[in-house]
């Protein structure tokens, strides 16, 4: 993704926010770390694990325990944010 089309949702996500919050409904852009759903190589899965901070790639149900928690009451005052997992 470009670096303006980041820019663009970042900014669509923060006016969603402050529009839709009096609605009780929350936005937040989640930005999921390389992440293996069967197109990764071994070569490409090596160096994005030893490019992590965590030192592995990323799984499916790692991206989508994020989105979870956003999506619950747990997460009802967390609006207007930008989620980077790496």
């Amino acid at each position: 993704m470009s670096y303006a089309a980041k820019a663009a949702l970042e900014n669509f996500t923060m006016s969603a926010a402050w529009e839709l919050g009096r609605y009780g409904i929350t936005a937040n852009v989640v930005y999921p770390p390389v992440t293996d759903t069967g197109w990764l190589t071994p070569q490409i899965s090596a160096a994005a694990a030893e490019a992590s901070p965590l030192g592995r790639v990323g799984e499916p149900d790692d991206v989508a325990r994020v989105i979870a928690l956003l999506c619950s009451d747990d997460a009802g005052l967390v609006t207007g944010n930008v989620v980077r997992m790496r």
